[in-house]
Order: C-alpha cells, then sequence, then structure tokens
C-alpha cells in the first residue's frame, strides 16, 4: 500500500466521505511512524470537526449488584459461583446506601451491571427484580439517569421469563431506565465470541437487542472489546456492524439511537492461562489501543459523533493521550469499579473530577460536565 494509497483514504475522509472495510484494515495495519502520524491528525481533526474542541466528562457512579454468574468468560476475573467465599449480592439497604453516596459526591448518573444471578428473582420471574433494582434507585432519587443492563442482560431476563427482548426493554424503560450500555459486544464476530465467550449471545442477537432498544426509545452506547485474539479484519467487522446499526436508527427514524464509542483494551492478568498464553500480554498495548481509536473516529465519526477512552484500562496518562487521537470525551467519575479492577487494570477505580479537568487542561484543551446523553450540565469552562 503505497503512501499515495493512504493519503486518498485519509483525504476522502476529511472530505466527509465514508472510508471502507478494506480501507479501513489499510489504516490499521500502518506500522511506518509517519503514516501513523498522519492517520491521528485526520482522526484528531475530525474529532474537532464532529464533537467541537471542548473535551466532556460525567459524574458517575457504578454499581455491580452481583457478581454471582452462571456463564464463563475466558477473560472475566469478576464473575463467582453461589458459595464462592468472595462470592456478594447487593440487598436493597446496600444499594440505596451507594446511589446516596452518589447523590452527595454529584453524580448525575448511575451505571448499573451485574452478573448473570438466576436466583436475582422475585415471585420466581426475573423481570420483576431488575425493575424493583431501577425503582428502588428512581423512586429515591428521579433526577439519576440510569445506565444499566447490558444486552446480555436483557437476553438472560427474557430467557428466564419466556418473554420477548421488547418486553424486557418495556418493562425497564417504564420503570425509568433511561439508557442502556452497549457491553458484552467484545468484538462482533462470532469467531471470536466462540473463543473469548462461548456462553455470551451471539452478534446476531446483540445487534437485535440494541436496535429494539432504539425502536422503544431508549439510546445505548457502544463497546469494543480490543487486542486480544482478534485481527484487524475483524475489528473493521466490528466497527461495521456498529456503523450500520447507527445508520439504520437515524434512517428508520428510531426515537434512540447509540450515543457514543467506547474502546475497552484487553486487560489479561487475571485471565485463564490458556487465553494468557494466546494474548501474549498481561495489559494494553497503548500504541495499538491508539492507533485503533484514530480508525474507530474515522469509520464512524460521521454516525457516532462522542468517542471515549478508558482510563480505568488505560490508566490516566493514556487516556488523555487518546484525546489527541479521535475521542472528545474522558469519561466518567465510576466511584467505584469492579469488573476491570479485578482483571489486574491498573487505572484504579475512583477518579476525581479535579483530576479529570487537570488532565484535560494539560492539553490546552477546554473541559465541560455533560449528563449521560451528551447534554451540557452548568457554566462552560
Amino acid at each position: 500500500m503505497t503512501n499515495i494509497t493512504l493519503d486518498s483514504i485519509l483525504d476522502r475522509s476529511l472530505l466527509g466521505f465514508n472510508i471502507s472495510p478494506s480501507e479501513a484494515v489499510v489504516l490499521l495495519k500502518q506500522t511506518d511512524p509517519e503514516s501513523v502520524n498522519a492517520i491521528q491528525e485526520t482522526a484528531d481533526k475530525l474529532r474537532q470537526r464532529q464533537a467541537g474542541d471542548t473535551v466532556t466528562y460525567v459524574i458517575n457512579r457504578n454499581i455491580n449488584f452481583t457478581n454471582i454468574c452462571e456463564q464463563h468468560c475466558n477473560f472475566c476475573a469478576f464473575r463467582r459461583d453461589d458459595g464462592d467465599t468472595d462470592a456478594y449480592w447487593l440487598n436493597w439497604g446496600q444499594i440505596l446506601e451507594k446511589s446516596t453516596d452518589a447523590v452527595r459526591r454529584g453524580a448525575t448518573e448511575i451505571c448499573m451491571q451485574g452478573g448473570l444471578n438466576p436466583q436475582a428473582q422475585i415471585n420466581g420471574s426475573s423481570l420483576p427484580y431488575y425493575i424493583k433494582l431501577v425503582e428502588t434507585i428512581k423512586q429515591e432519587f428521579p433526577q439519576l439517569h440510569l445506565h444499566a443492563f447490558s444486552p446480555q442482560e436483557v437476553q438472560f431476563i427474557a430467557r428466564l421469563d419466556g418473554i420477548s427482548y421488547a418486553e424486557v426493554i418495556i418493562g425497564l424503560r417504564d420503570a425509568g431506565l433511561g439508557s442502556m450500555p452497549g457491553t458484552a459486544a467484545e468484538v462482533l464476530d462470532d469467531q471470536v465470541r466462540k473463543v473469548l465467550c462461548p456462553e455470551k449471545i451471539n452478534t446476531e442477537t446483540w445487534l437485535e437487542i440494541v436496535s429494539t432498544a432504539h425502536k422503544l426509545g431508549v439510546p445505548t452506547t457502544s463497546t469494543m472489546l480490543s487486542g486480544h485474539i482478534e485481527t484487524p479484519e475483524q475489528q473493521v467487522t466490528h466497527l461495521e456492524k456498529l456503523r450500520l446499526l447507527q445508520e439504520t436508527a437515524i434512517n428508520q427514524g428510531y426515537p434512540a439511537k447509540i450515543s457514543e464509542f467506547i474502546l475497552l483494551p484487553f486487560v489479561g492478568q487475571e485471565a485463564p492461562k490458556v487465553l494468557r498464553r494466546r494474548v501474549g500480554r498481561d495489559q494494553p498495548v497503548l500504541a495499538d489501543a491508539l492507533l485503533l481509536t484514530a480508525v474507530a473516529r474515522i469509520y464512524l465519526g460521521n454516525y457516532i459523533s462522542n468517542h471515549q477512552p478508558s482510563w480505568v484500562k488505560l490508566g490516566l496518562a493514556g487516556a488523555t493521550e487518546a484525546l489527541t487521537w479521535g475521542c472528545n470525551d474522558i469519561g466518567g467519575t465510576l466511584m467505584e469499579e469492579h469488573i476491570t479492577t479485578m482483571a489486574g487494570a491498573i487505572g484504579g477505580t475512583c477518579m476525581e473530577v479535579e483530576t479529570l479537568e487537570n488532565a484535560i487542561s494539560s492539553l490546552n484543551r477546554p473541559y465541560q460536565q455533560r449528563n449521560t446523553l451528551y447534554q451540557f450540565i452548568g457554566n462552560r469552562e
């Protein structure tokens, strides 16, 4: 691939055209520092054009309500079996206590996900339990935005109760759910999923549940777990599926769509030895994550304008660097994060607002608090 061809791909993207999957693969396979630098510069220009210079953040709290899970994903160090000494399942009082603390610390969002615990039922049904999770928080704090329950959790509830995905989403939405995290996506390629998370929903089901949420007025995010066993071609397949999903939501006039894309580099320190050997490292390679961040901006930016790195996985310095590779948001304060930290991530579990603002200021970019759906809160810096 000559530089002229690389330049033509980048020039077309700067003119507002969508690049093709094969062109995205070309970008991901660049190793020459000058070529990688050109990709970074293009992504940064597109970020400025599509999302502006202001870097946003959200004050939120994670509540991982249980780590008891029926599945055994290869990369997960969070899950436990019922009866394990460190298995836990928060009660209603503990959930309210964490929510109260979040509000006291200025949170506008609770992000809530948990293991797939078959015992999480009320009167023999799963959906009423999850509805009570939502109502427990919303009745006490109606102002909080509840960002909760991945497509995997929706499928789990639907399967146990013998109901449709739409019935699950409508029940949660009507109870006060504000949006759904687009996690459990890992890589939207079933060959990868067979190795990484064979018990999880397949690509088609993930896409169906997210699209159903959009039709029913529930916004979602989108994610990719990268840097493990997937190829550049499979990474691009994932990006293409997300782009088509968002195109559908826009073209069909659905009341909701994808609000952001988050790259989640693989942390394998606590993964099974077989997978660790295959991946060959425990921590993400920053250069790989940054190049994929830039290509994701170039590929998705016309449809998904908000891109966020993971400071939990990359550390704050890595996440700050990603703001110059196409990202316009630095994520949330989290206050408490278990899933990635238990996998061996180095980024920590909590970030103070001032720390995030100082990181953004180090790039001479303005910062701004936002809500879950990217509306500015308070005065602009």
